[in-house]
């Protein structure tokens, strides 16, 4: 199935900062589907001033307007990944499926966020180290499962079947994140092959840029 936008004339707002960062794949998926949405930038003092504005005291927030004027508040990056992605059609189209892919993509998170942003050997000087315990076992360990399954699915570029799914989006938002720190992936990887699959996607509308990890939003863009 690919990405679709349910055209049920919903309209949202991001909350979050002026750059990518933990809502990048929340504003992927909003940008590809062609939903309607507009970025409200927060700065994290005024988050820490008024934690009761939010869900659970941070960022990022979606809030979604339906057609009948009622609105959908959402926290935290993860469960708003999932729920728009099951929205605009990246989970599947039966609980197995979503559950699938959910699993890849909590799978991407869980083994890589520690080593990028809770270890006390900072990523990159963990990158260029190549007797470091991320680069000798974490890592190894990490690019042979997901190669086996993009192979497992003829690679092709997709995790599943022949069109993007969400776990494409969070390996892609990763690869990106640990590319700019200085990690260079083969490039007969199965993994630079999704890679290039989705950044060859003609519904970025030539944006792809603007959605690394990294980048700031130029606030003269929709996104």
């Amino acid at each position: 199935m690919a990405i679709h936008n349910p055209n049920d004339n919903s309209t949202y707002v991001v909350k979050y900062m002026n750059l990518m960062g933990r809502a990048g794949i929340i504003r992927a998926i909003l940008h590809l589907a062609g939903a309607t949405y507009t970025n409200e930038f927060i700065q994290l003092e005024s988050v820490k001033d008024n934690r009761g504005a939010y869900p659970f005291g941070h960022v990022p927030v979606l809030v979604e307007t339906r057609a009948d004027g009622t609105t959908f508040e959402l926290g935290e990056a993860l469960a708003i990944e999932h729920y728009v992605a099951e929205k605009f059609g990246l989970l599947g189209s039966t609980p197995q499926e979503a559950a699938l892919r959910k699993s890849v993509g909590f799978n991407i998170y869980l083994e890589l966020y520690h080593h990028c942003f809770a270890s006390s050997t900072p990523i990159k000087d963990a990158i260029a180290d190549p007797t470091s315990e991320f680069m000798t076992n974490a890592l190894p360990q990490f690019l042979q499962c997901h190669e086996k399954w993009l192979r497992n699915n003829g690679n092709n570029g997709y995790y599943f079947g022949d069109s993007i799914s969400y776990p494409d989006l969070v390996l892609l938002n990763w690869v990106r994140l640990l590319t700019v720190l200085g990690l260079q992936i083969d490039e007969n990887s199965p993994i630079k092959k999704l890679e290039n699959t989705i950044k060859a996607l003609p519904e970025w509308k030539g944006r792809y840029d603007d959605f690394s990890p990294v980048s700031m939003i130029d606030t003269g863009k929709e996104a």
